[in-house]
């Protein structure tokens, strides 16, 4: 199934028991689910397994209807690559399965594969929420690769929108009085960054707010999308190449509102996300 037919049935209300979301794009996945939520009335419940074992054992608990009677949208983060299937047809809820990645292996007519942003709805959505945007700008980001990743492009738009002349912000950059995190994560120094968090533990949202704008003005190094001539972005950039940034980037946006929308006080998640990235090829 592609990501067209998965709208199709959002809007004939003929939605299944079972969708795999096979894709890294969060803020993609997360519109659909959000669409599918409006679509058939049902509130969004979310859950997150880090092995295939300690999922397959929930399975049964999460596809009957709860005590009070209340069918729901069971939104699952596997932190694994699904390479296996469970029969699920007859859940009483509808669960969705998101999974870091799914196996090249795994043919189901339940997989969603997102597709890229188009040009031209990466125009419509930057007029929409940027009133005031260059034309120029808008061709620019519009022919950009990068910014078919409806995710990217949202931190793109969250970025300028804080901007009137859409300039380069540092707004968070400045409550660092080093750069010792980011030099940790890029050279892969999983036990100096393990120090350097016990300096922000009170304050974890600013560290990773803090962490995402510096690896996302990289990120508009890496495509020049706005002239940044920090060197300092440069190193970044050289150090992790496209693919790991593009992740990285990624676990701090999902850190980021992990944070805003919970009562998280430390910062083992985002230790334990680092480490998790660290170790991936």
């Amino acid at each position: 199934m592609n990501q067209d037919e998965l709208k199709k049935e959002i809007f004939d209300k003929k939605v299944r028991s079972l969708y795999i979301f096979n894709s890294d794009d969060y803020f993609l996945k997360r519109t659909y689910i959000e669409r599918l939520s409006k679509s058939i009335g049902l509130s969004v419940q979310k859950y997150t397994y880090m092995s295939f074992r300690e999922f397959s054992q929930e399975l049964s608990r999460l596809c009957c209807i709860d005590l009070f009677g209340q069918k729901t949208i069971k939104h699952i983060r596997l932190n694994f690559e699904l390479d296996q299937l469970i029969d699920i047809k007859n859940s009483e809820n509808i669960i969705i399965l998101d999974p870091i990645k799914c196996s090249d292996q795994l043919k189901s007519d339940s997989i969603v594969n997102f597709r890229r942003l188009k040009p031209q709805e990466i125009k419509a959505y930057l007029k929409n929420k940027l009133e005031h945007i260059d034309l120029n700008l808008i061709e620019k980001i519009s022919s950009s690769s990068f910014y078919s990743n409806a995710t990217a492009l949202y931190l793109l738009v969250e970025k300028l929108s804080l901007s009137v002349k859409f300039d380069e912000i540092d707004f968070l950059e400045k409550e660092l009085s080093n750069f010792e995190a980011v030099d940790a994560i890029i050279d892969n120094n999983f036990e100096l960054f393990s120090t350097f968090l016990e300096k922000y533990n009170d304050h974890p949202l600013v560290l990773i707010s803090t962490l995402s704008t510096i690896f996302f003005n990289a990120f508009l190094e890496l495509y020049n999308v706005t002239d940044l001539s920090k060197t300092y972005y440069k190193k970044i950039v050289s150090a992790l190449g496209k693919k790991r940034l593009e992740n990285l980037i990624s676990i701090l946006y999902d850190l980021d509102k992990l944070y805003k929308s919970t009562n998280i006080v430390n910062l083992l998640p985002l230790k334990l996300k680092i480490f998790y990235w660290m170790v991936q090829e």
